[in-house]
């Protein structure tokens, strides 16, 4: 019977690995299983088909917790677990959260909103209504460097504070899993330059990281190694380089001058019949070496480390870097110029980003991880540049059509008569289902959108309108306005 109820579980790839952290029986439930069953009378076919589907049963049983789930990280994470398997509570300060978010955890998945990390209340009951022995939790929420030193004591609140409130809150429920992504940021000047791993942090606990930022990551891991002796904890913590992806919108980082560059990248070309940006500013000198990580790769290390049983982690505190890629900004703007040769430059360099590039390291370790975790990364710099510049490029086809249909004087503006002229024939033409409800909500709809922009201006111009295609469509907007 058990074995029936089992085999209905999804199966495993067939081809297992002895070290493979989501395949690893621990030595503890082997012998409780062998207690029960009689090994010894499976076939070698048999015994594999139930070490999987037992493996299968346990990650069912399994929750994941994530804090901070709308981020950057934290949508991509999620999206990753569920994909794997785990039956994911995504968590976050917003009130509602994204629909893309809540439509990547799939039926099993729930979503949780006004949860403020630093609000020690909310994060103990959804603690208490989502979590348990068998749940991990992450913890990503935490502001980046640059929004660490222009704020640094609401950041302490945020990343020290909110840890606290995190382990506090899993020690009443008896969680022990937790997951942190800990920061280049944590390495100072004094660190290596090269091959560094997430050990040396261990080893060099008391080193100067030259940042409030590097600070409260160091203030996070003692924390969580705390928890580990105080409540038999099970920490693990990933060094994260910059973040890479495909999407519109960032946050206030160091390494996200590689995303605004690639973002501007089109615009300094008129292929498309728009208004041609200026020279990408860059705020980092232009030769300094720093590593990063495509989201890709970045999800498959972060599922690895949440899933590697406890005996096959031998760094010390668990901590491990993930490695990626490494460019200068002179490297990322060559290859950008493969694709757009007329992108253009000057250096303006940023107080912030200029000092942290200078303190953090070069190149991560890619040993350890690929030992006990079974990663290494796959996206090169050539792969990075053309599928980030492609999903760009599709965004922008889209806002060209709007745009160009609206400023048909070609003047780089448009008024409020160019938006109600677009709308109206959005709404109506062609579209007989929304012809009655369209023509009365054209007004609405154009005031609702003008109020998206500078309230005082009567125009809108290409930059503000480009902006604000990052993280709308006119299609969508119209759509939801005439809903």
């Amino acid at each position: 019977m058990l074995s029936r109820v089992l085999r209905t579980r999804p199966a495993l790839p067939a081809t297992l690995s002895s070290r493979s952290p989501a395949t690893a029986i621990t030595s503890s439930s082997s012998r409780a299983f062998a207690s029960t069953v009689d090994v010894g009378a499976l076939s070698d076919a048999d015994l594999e088909s139930t070490k999987k589907a037992i493996l299968e049963e346990q990650k069912h049983r399994r929750s994941t917790l994530v804090i901070g789930a709308a981020g950057a990280v934290g949508k991509r994470l999620c999206a990753a677990l569920a994909e794997a398997g785990h039956r994911v509570i995504a968590s976050d300060r917003m009130k509602k959260l994204p629909g893309t978010l809540i439509d990547a955890l799939g039926p099993q998945g729930t979503a949780v909103g006004s949860v403020d990390v630093t609000d020690a209340d909310a994060v103990l009951n959804v603690m208490k209504d989502h979590a348990d022995a068998n749940t991990t939790v992450w913890n990503l929420a935490a502001p980046l460097s640059v929004e660490t030193a222009m704020n640094p004591e609401i950041a302490q609140a945020v990343t020290v504070g909110g840890m606290k409130n995190v382990l506090d809150a899993m020690a009443a429920v008896g969680a022990r899993r937790v997951c942190f992504t800990d920061s280049i940021g944590s390495f100072g000047s004094s660190s290596p330059r090269t091959g560094v791993a997430a050990r040396w942090l261990c080893d060099n606990p008391t080193q100067d990281p030259g940042s409030d930022y590097g600070l409260q990551k160091r203030g996070c891991r003692e924390l969580l190694d705390a928890f580990r002796k105080d409540h038999g904890g099970d920490p693990r913590f990933a060094v994260l380089p910059g973040v890479l992806h495909a999407e519109p919108v960032w946050g206030n980082g160091t390494t996200e001058y590689a995303l605004d560059a690639l973002l501007a990248a089109p615009h300094q070309s008129s292929r498309l019949g728009l208004p041609v940006g200026d020279a990408y500013i860059c705020p980092v000198p232009p030769d300094v070496r720093l590593p990063f990580v495509f989201t890709d790769d970045l999800t498959r290390g972060l599922v690895a480390l949440q899933e590697a049983d406890e005996e096959l982690l031998e760094e010390p505190e668990r901590g491990y870097c993930l490695p990626g890629l490494s460019f200068s900004a002179n490297e990322l703007f060559a290859e950008i110029r493969r694709h757009h040769p007329g992108f253009g430059f000057r250096v303006g360099l940023d107080d912030n980003m200029a000092r942290f590039s200078e303190l953090w390291p070069d190149e991560l370790a890619t040993e350890e991880p690929l030992r006990d975790l079974g990663y290494k990364p796959e996206t090169d710099l050539e792969t990075m540049v053309r599928r980030v510049l492609r999903a760009h490029e599709r965004r922008n086809e889209l806002a060209a059509h709007d745009w160009k249909d609206m400023d048909v004087d070609g003047d780089g503006h448009i008024t409020r008569a160019d938006v109600e002229r677009h709308i109206r024939k959005f709404l109506v033409l062609g579209r007989e289902e929304f012809a009655h409800r369209g023509q009365e909500d054209v007004l609405k709809t154009v005031d609702r959108f003008m109020s998206e922009f500078d309230d005082q201006s009567e125009t809108i111009p290409w930059d503000d309108f480009s902006d604000w295609n990052r993280s709308n469509s006119f299609e969508s907007f119209v759509k939801k306005q005439s809903a």
